[in-house]
């Protein structure tokens, strides 16, 4: 999360620059921020609003730079969650940027669905959804597995997130890990830190947290029969 004190006060004291374009205004937050990078500046439509994302986190700030804030922005005529979606939209671009040999993927024999999963060995409801795989990929649900170890890094289950994503025979390893069994494979350089770290940008605080191709999250375990019904009815709409 950005550190609010490091990042309001000196914007909240500065007096900006009217009308400023996107040139200026990120060439004006690298001086006042030298140490934190500006992905992006766009404007939201007339609002006279400008939506800045910092390492991932959607911030806005007045034209004329003098005023900052965080939270959703809605247009109240449609009820259009503008935040949201660029949220959504955010994920999509982080999930699909990712390389599939740094997942433990599970295959249907046809897929009708991608589902991206981050995953902690030792939760109960990872553990079920886990059980249940052959009948997510029997209804075409694709699972892939991206590494969230609940307790951080440094932490027992983190260890044992990287001794399933080090072993020669990685699915086999998380089968065994999520029914107690002691996963023993050789040091590697694991994606663990780096899939966990995408996790909490991405705005999982919990496991499993099932991403859609879209972007959309669904922050819970969904059994498959459900599931599919959910899927059939967003590709319907």
């Amino acid at each position: 999360m950005l550190k609010r004190h490091l990042l309001w006060l000196p914007l909240m004291a500065w007096v900006g620059l009217a009308h400023a374009d996107n040139a200026e205004m990120r060439e004006k937050l690298k001086e006042i921020m030298p140490n934190v990078t500006v992905e992006s500046i766009e404007p939201v439509a007339n609002t006279g609003l400008y939506e800045v994302i910092i390492k991932g986190e959607i911030v806005y700030f007045s034209e004329d730079m003098q005023y900052v804030f965080q939270g959703d922005v809605i247009e109240l005529q449609s009820r259009e969650n503008i935040t949201e979606n660029k949220r959504v939209s955010l994920r999509k671009n982080a999930l699909n940027a990712l390389n599939e040999a740094d997942m433990v993927v599970y295959e249907p024999k046809k897929t009708d669905y991608n589902l991206t999963v981050f995953t902690d060995i030792d939760c109960g409801y990872c553990r079920k959804l886990h059980n249940q795989m052959a009948e997510y990929n029997a209804l075409g649900i694709r699972i892939r597995y991206l590494a969230f170890p609940r307790a951080g890094i440094d932490s027992e289950a983190f260890e044992k997130a990287e001794a399933v994503w080090c072993s020669t025979d990685r699915q086999q390893a998380m089968t065994d890990a999520k029914n107690g069994r002691d996963v023993h494979s050789e040091d590697c350089k694991s994606p663990v830190q780096a899939q966990y770290e995408l996790g909490r940008r991405l705005g999982v605080t919990g496991t499993p947290s099932l991403f859609l191709d879209s972007g959309e999250m669904l922050p819970g375990y969904v059994p498959p029969a459900r599931l599919k019904k959910l899927l059939d009815s967003k590709a319907a709409s």
